[in-house]
């Protein structure tokens, strides 16, 4: 699918936008809107409210979607209270659907319109407007991205699509979903988009109506991405497009019943990884294997055996330490930072069968700190124990296993700074990280993690 060039326009101040600035998502929304848009309209204040309306460009500052990727686990801003506004969507489908009134830059400010609403702007009552709708909307996002002119309109229709199942329960887009999907990531010359487009599978493969079959199935299929390092989808050793199959296929994997089959089949694809030129792909193949080696122990206390796989630990070990020694001359020291504290968190985890940011480092049990000798390890020291931590405000949980963590990373890149407003509210958000414990955090966190088994969804869904 080629993209068609987007012609330069000019804002109200009549200063030519350039296409460069329209396709990075620098222009404003207020530099594209018409001075008689009619998105305003879409949001507005309840009718008790003395707030005035908001315009589309109050919500599309400049705040892009892939620095997103870059929050840590925590989300501590202050939030004033504000009116809850409401969302027409029936106009916004009419307007979306309205192709001969609307050009591709109008589109992409009424999605973005959307996008911000349901993230930035998330309440209770958005399932009131939302949960009827939601199937409808996946199949006019599903649309979009498929038909839309510019790489832009496609990313922010993808992007629309896993926020509405990544918020409703009501969606149903699977068995529809699947296929259109698998194309746009062939045919997609965008390389944002085809990582946007594997989210909108998964997402629609775990909350839009899959089953566990259907997740297995996927997981071969982006299996298969990694394997090829892309080839197979016409983006051969595109570190990003694998990067995006490796976050896509961690996420599956922490969320289905069996992961027997499909991490030996995966396996050597990441091992192979590892030998990549692109540190976030190697740091990603690195926390799969983690991910399959945490499995292995939960199905070895469950059923009495781990898994069959092809790999001895140490073995892995001893290619994640070489891999940091090479790191030294190689890399720059920002990404070498980056590659050896993942390998780090991974080689502790294979070692001694823990979480992610498990510390050995600790303390002297004393009467000073308080620490009791019973906690103490074979050297006498009390250990840190896990130092990953999810913090929405005032509620603080421990990330104490690969599974927790690789969902909450997804969830983060989704929601970012937003993600305390949804956490205990969005059912999705909250199923999805039901293993959270948010009572938990003390001054030390150290017990080994239990098994992160999320509860089967409701309805048979995924």
């Amino acid at each position: 699918m080629k993209g068609a060039r987007l012609k330069g326009a000019k804002g109200e101040s009549g200063k030519t936008i350039s296409n460069k600035a329209i396709k990075s998502g620098r222009a404003s929304a207020a530099e594209l809107t018409p001075r008689s848009s009619p998105f305003a309209s879409l949001r507005t204040s309840p009718a008790h409210s003395a707030a005035p309306s908001r315009q589309v460009s109050d919500m599309s500052e400049s705040e892009d979607w892939d620095a997103l990727s870059e929050s840590t686990y925590s989300s501590n801003e202050l939030e004033a209270e504000e009116p809850r506004p409401t969302f027409d969507v029936n106009m916004f489908m009419e307007m979306l659907q309205d192709r001969k009134h609307h050009n591709s830059e109008s589109r992409e400010l009424l999605i973005e319109a959307y996008i911000k609403t349901l993230r930035n702007f998330y309440n209770p009552e958005t399932h009131e407007w939302l949960d009827d709708k939601a199937t409808e909307l996946c199949q006019l996002f599903l649309r979009s991205a498929n038909r839309g002119m510019t790489a832009r309109e496609r990313l922010f229709s993808l992007q629309a699509f896993v926020l509405t199942l990544a918020t409703s329960e009501e969606a149903d887009i699977f068995e529809e979903g699947q296929v259109a999907l698998r194309q746009i990531i062939t045919d997609e010359d965008d390389e944002e988009c085809e990582v946007f487009a594997m989210y909108a599978m998964i997402f629609a493969v775990l909350y839009g109506g899959g089953s566990e079959e259907g997740a297995q199935e996927v997981l071969t299929y982006l299996t298969e991405i990694i394997n090829s390092d892309g080839e197979v989808i016409d983006a051969h050793n595109n570190a990003l497009v694998v990067t995006g199959a490796l976050q896509s296929w961690s996420f599956v994997a922490s969320h289905v019943e069996d992961l027997s089959d499909a991490a030996d089949l995966a396996l050597d694809s990441f091992v192979e990884q590892l030998d990549s030129d692109d540190v976030h792909v190697q740091t990603h193949a690195a926390s799969c294997i983690a991910l399959v080696y945490e499995a292995s122990r939960h199905h070895e206390e469950e059923a009495g055996e781990p898994f069959s796989l092809s790999y001895d630990p140490q073995r892995l070990i001893n290619r994640f330490n070489e891999l940091i020694k090479q790191s030294n001359k190689s890399i720059s020291k920002k990404d070498r930072k980056i590659l050896r504290d993942s390998l780090s968190s991974v080689i502790t985890s294979l070692e001694r069968r823990v979480g992610p940011g498990y510390s050995v480092a600790g303390f002297a049990p004393d009467k000073r700190n308080g620490l009791s000798a019973a906690e103490a390890n074979d050297d006498g020291v009390v250990e840190f124990g896990y130092r990953l931590k999810l913090r929405l405000g005032n509620n603080i949980a421990p990330i104490d296993s690969w599974s927790l963590a690789l969902r909450v990373d997804m969830i983060k890149l989704l929601f970012g700074g937003h993600l305390q407003k949804h956490m205990f509210v969005n059912p999705v958000v909250t199923e999805c990280l039901s293993d959270a414990d948010f009572s938990a955090v003390s001054s030390a966190t150290k017990a080994a993690p239990k098994p992160s088994k999320r509860p089967a969804p409701k309805n048979g869904k995924r």
